[in-house]
């Protein structure tokens, strides 16, 4: 199963979305003004180097608890404004006040106590700082997941089928509205959420399946604990789900996240 320990695999099944991604949620955050700034749960990189690239004078710490993954952010991201640094989001190593503003793009379903974690957030950053965070719609935005979970359960007894079918969907904040009354509980200002959407590019089929069996995450990893049988026919139905009965060929498929902000007051 997956440990979060191997970063190039997870660039093949979700940084390249993150790419994508990291520019509306950007956007949506409304940061333009040289500063220093926190990534948590910075990951590959693709956040912290997004401010950098977006954001002229700005500085990065990103805050990382896999030390693989920092290492490899540090050879991505080779910019000395972008600081990476091994370190739990629930207990920021950092003074009150000192950043300027603080993000956390995809991570919050991770955190074990997300709630804590955006109050670190909130401690670190100075006065009328951002506090925002972006993450998948898991629920109904992610079909390229959704594919795969339904094609799981019609493979497997119901009774497991419904057991696995529980992990569609990671537990905590999974709503715009949840995460706008955490920020609001927290005692943000101007709080404010969006819908962000980008389209999944998919050169090949094999494009789309190969990341499944890469071990990057635990949804990524579930594959290669199914039978060679058993994963044969989860590949074919998610095929034919797919392309249909038609020759192999590129396809899209649309993902949504939502994204909250708000001010440290």
């Amino acid at each position: 199963m997956s440990d979060f320990s191997n970063p190039q695999a997870y660039e093949t099944w979700m940084g390249r979305w993150s790419e994508q991604l990291a520019p509306l949620f950007l956007e949506f955050a409304d940061m333009n003004e040289p500063g220093r700034y926190l990534d948590v749960g910075s990951g590959t990189g693709m956040l912290s180097r997004c401010i950098l690239e977006e954001i002229d004078g700005s500085e990065v710490l990103g805050l990382e608890p896999s030390a693989s993954y920092v290492a490899f952010a540090r050879h991505k991201v080779p910019d000395p404004r972008a600081t990476f640094k091994v370190g739990d989001a629930q207990t920021i190593p950092f003074e009150d006040n000192y950043f300027d503003a603080s993000l956390a793009l995809l991570v919050l379903q991770e955190i074990p106590d997300a709630r804590k974690a955006v109050g670190e957030m909130h401690r670190v950053t100075r006065s009328g700082g951002c506090i925002t965070a972006c993450q998948w719609d898991f629920v109904s935005g992610m079909p390229s997941l959704s594919y795969f979970w339904e094609a799981v359960s019609e493979i497997l007894p119901e009774e497991q089928a419904q057991k696995e079918a529980k992990k569609r969907v990671p537990t905590g904040y999974s709503d715009a509205q949840a995460l706008a009354d955490l920020w609001t509980d927290l005692g943000h200002m101007n709080v404010e959420t969006a819908q962000l959407e980008i389209r999944m590019e998919f050169v090949s089929f094999e494009d789309y399946w190969k990341p499944f069996l890469g071990g990057a995450t635990p949804t990524s990893s579930y594959a290669m604990t199914l039978s060679d049988n058993l994963r044969e026919d989860l590949a074919n139905r998610l095929r034919t789900r797919i392309l249909g009965n038609g020759p192999d060929r590129p396809f899209s498929i649309p993902a949504r996240a939502f994204a909250v902000r708000g001010l440290v007051s």
